[in-house]
Parts: C-alpha cells; sequence; structure tokens
C-alpha cells in the first residue's frame, strides 16, 4: 500500500506535467527529504513512528523510498498547484492536503503498516501535517523563515516527545 501510493504520486506528478518544472520547487525538495533524513537521524533509537515490514520492505527501504519519491513529488504537486488568489482560497487548499495526507496515514494505521511510539499517536500525525504543509509554502517563500520556524518545531518535539538526541 505504501509502495502504491508511492507510485501514485509520482504518476500524478508526471501526468499533470508539475515534475516537468521540478527546478521552481528544487530547495524545497531538498529542504523536505532532508527533514526527513533528519528525523531519523535523529529519532534512530526512539523513533516516533515506523513502518511495519511487509513481503516488500521494512521501515528503512519504506522511509528511503519515501524520503526520494513520495515527499519530492508531494512538494512538488503542492507548490506546483498553491493557489496565488485569495487567502480563503489558498487556506481550503492547504486543509485538503492535510486532510488528504491524513486521511492516508490513517488507512496506513488500520492496515496496520505504521505503528507509533513514544507517546506518538494519530492526531501527533494531523498536528505533524499542519506544520509540514505550512513549512513547505513559508520554505518556498522564505527560505530563512522556515529554517527558523522548523528549529523551533524540532526543539518542540525533541522536548516534548523525549527524544534522546545524545545516544
Amino acid at each position: 500500500m505504501i509502495l502504491f501510493c508511492n507510485i501514485a504520486l509520482l504518476l500524478t506528478s508526471i501526468l499533470t506535467g508539475s515534475l516537468k518544472r521540478w527546478q521552481l520547487y528544487y530547495k524545497t525538495v531538498l529542504y523536505l527529504s532532508f527533514c526527513n533524513l533528519l528525523y531519523n537521524v535523529l529519532c534512530s533509537h526512539s523513533l516516533t513512528w515506523s513502518f511495519r515490514s511487509d513481503s516488500l520492505l521494512n521501515h528503512k527501504t519504506t522511509d528511503l523510498l519515501n524520503t526520494f519519491i513520495l515527499l519530492p513529488c508531494t512538494a512538488i504537486l503542492y507548490l506546483h498547484f498553491f493557489p496565488t488568489s485569495k487567502k480563503r482560497n489558498k487556506f481550503y487548499y492547504y486543509l485538503a492536503w492535510v486532510a488528504g495526507f491524513s486521511a492516508i496515514e490513517y488507512f496506513w494505521y488500520i492496515l496496520d503498516l505504521i505503528i507509533y511510539n513514544h507517546g506518538w499517536s494519530f492526531p501527533c500525525s494531523i498536528a505533524f501535517y499542519f506544520a509540514m504543509f505550512y513549512a513547505l509554502e513559508l520554505h518556498h517563500r522564505n527560505v530563512s523563515k522556515a529554517l527558523l520556524f522548523s528549529f523551533f518545531a524540532i526543539l518542540f518535539l525533541v522536548i516534548a516527545f523525549k527524544i534522546p538526541i545524545w545516544k
């Protein structure tokens, strides 16, 4: 199912033509992929969520697949179609992506493909998606502000979930 989601996002990126304009979003794609890799480094001994191994993929291969396919395609699609008009349209677009990713994760959760640990839960993931999609658009507009936002978000998560980053 996770592999299917990666393939579906890749095909959507190709079929909509948004992937052709990847250069416009390259910095933000790197930022999102870097953040995911950073999570795996900082939380390597205390993953707050992980992917259950199936016949094809384990956590590491699933997360690498997500890092290099799902997340870049997400950033490209999200930014490519981001509304340039009214704030209300931007807000509804943002909510739709948060809801969509939350629905996908809930589906993975009920299929037992994702495991929550160390106090993390599905509502935490929803809050995370609010922060992630906000940070994506912020990074595309203003890298410095996005990095500052990310620093404080990471600091909050490390403290709130008691992540032993020095292990």
